[in-house]
């Protein structure tokens, strides 16, 4: 697989914050994702769990009808979704495997998630960054001249377009968020990756949009886990921890996890 993005290696916090303000103040829509081992490939998660093919259908909605069927269990009436992208998203943010992609508007959200827990340790961290309007146009384009009708893009967030874009052999990757969204969702300044079809892997699909000058519109930032710290101390001060992006008891004590090696530097 060529290389359909452009790589940016720095070498520290400041130098990212830098690299980070200058993206936000162009006139695109970036959006970001972090990886705590920069090797690690953009693949989500029923990807990661399938091994002959990126999705298989059968096996995907055996998971989606499964989670449907015995979901009330766990739910009140008004948290049941709606439509079949609030399932989707939903599954996703309970650790389901979906073909969905977790991504963030903020690079500093996504910096942390890179960063938690990475300092003591040797390597580096990557934190993509993807124009999703370039994107959603490219995509839009493409659907239009295979289905040879325009494209109005709220329709493609129905239960019927998404079930077209599932099943359908047009290779595409379109930024999407949930009518409703929820707490976390909305804090993390959240949104999905959706890839359509099966028959690629993501990144494939991502590949496939060389030819629109993807290497413009995709970034890879690489920076040392010996920066971590500094990262997670500055982000402190900018109240984005563990418990301000994932509320709730649960979120509360994993912050508490980082307190010893923050206090030493300095940070609290």
């Amino acid at each position: 697989m060529t290389q359909y993005y452009q790589e940016v290696p720095l070498s520290s916090w400041s130098e990212a914050k830098r690299y980070f303000e200058a993206l936000l103040d162009e006139n695109r829509a970036w959006i970001f994702r972090g990886h705590y081992k920069a090797e690690w490939p953009l693949q989500p998660s029923l990807e990661r769990i399938l091994i002959r093919k990126p999705v298989d259908l059968a096996i995907e909605n055996k998971i989606i009808t499964e989670f449907k069927r015995r979901a009330h269990q766990y739910l009140a009436a008004t948290e049941m979704p709606r439509d079949l992208f609030e399932w989707l998203a939903l599954m996703q943010h309970h650790g389901s495997p979906t073909r969905l992609l977790d991504w963030s508007r903020s690079p500093y959200i996504s910096a942390f998630i890179a960063f938690e827990d990475t300092f003591k340790e040797e390597g580096e961290v990557a934190i993509w960054a993807i124009d999703s309007h370039w994107l959603q146009e490219c995509s839009v384009r493409r659907l239009a001249e295979a289905w040879k009708t325009p494209i109005i893009t709220e329709r493609l967030r129905t239960d019927k377009g998404l079930e077209k874009l599932m099943r359908g052999n047009v290779r595409v990757v379109l930024p999407m968020e949930p009518e409703r969204m929820n707490e976390r969702l909305t804090i993390q300044q959240g949104l999905f990756l959706f890839p359509s079809g099966a028959e690629l892997s993501f990144e494939s699909a991502l590949a496939d949009y060389e030819n629109d000058d993807s290497r413009r519109h995709m970034r890879k930032i690489i920076l040392p886990k010996s920066e971590g710290l500094n990262c997670l101390v500055d982000l402190l001060r900018m109240n984005i921890n563990a418990a301000s992006l994932f509320p709730g008891l649960d979120g509360f004590a994993r912050s508490l996890r980082t307190i010893p090696d923050i206090a030493y530097a300095g940070g609290v």
